[in-house]
C-alpha cells in the first residue's frame, strides 16, 4: 500500500510565507490570514511580525486589511515559482524512491 506522502509533509518556512502572502494578495483581515494559512496563533504572530518587519505586507489604516507591498509581491511571485519547481522535484524523488523500494 502506497502512503500519501504529500499530506504527511511538514510545510517549510517558505511555504508558510507563500500561503500568507497569497491570502493577503487581495487584502485580508487578521483572522483570515491565520485561518486560511492554517497557522496556530503563535505561528501566525511570528510570521506576521516577520512579514511586517521586512516590509512585505502592510495594514491599511482605514480598512484594517493587510496587503502586499511591492517587495511582497515580488517575493510572492518568486516563491510561487520556487514552490512549483520544488513540487516537480519532489514528484521525481518519490518515483525514484519507489523504484528503489525505499
Amino acid at each position: 500500500m502506497q502512503e500519501n506522502r504529500k499530506t504527511q509533509k511538514k510545510r517549510t518556512k517558505y511555504e508558510i510565507i507563500y500561503n500568507m502572502l497569497s491570502v493577503a494578495s487581495e487584502g485580508a483581515k487578521k483572522t483570515w490570514l491565520m485561518y486560511k494559512s492554517n497557522l496556530s496563533y503563535e505561528e501566525y504572530k511570528k510570521y506576521l511580525n516577520l512579514l511586517l518587519e521586512k516590509d512585505l505586507m502592510y495594514q491599511d489604516n482605514k480598512t484594517r486589511l493587510f496587503f502586499l507591498t511591492e517587495k511582497g509581491l515580488i517575493l510572492y511571485n518568486e516563491l510561487q515559482q520556487y514552490i512549483s519547481v520544488q513540487d516537480r522535484l519532489n514528484e521525481h524523488l518519490i518515483k525514484i524512491k519507489d523504484l528503489l523500494g525505499e
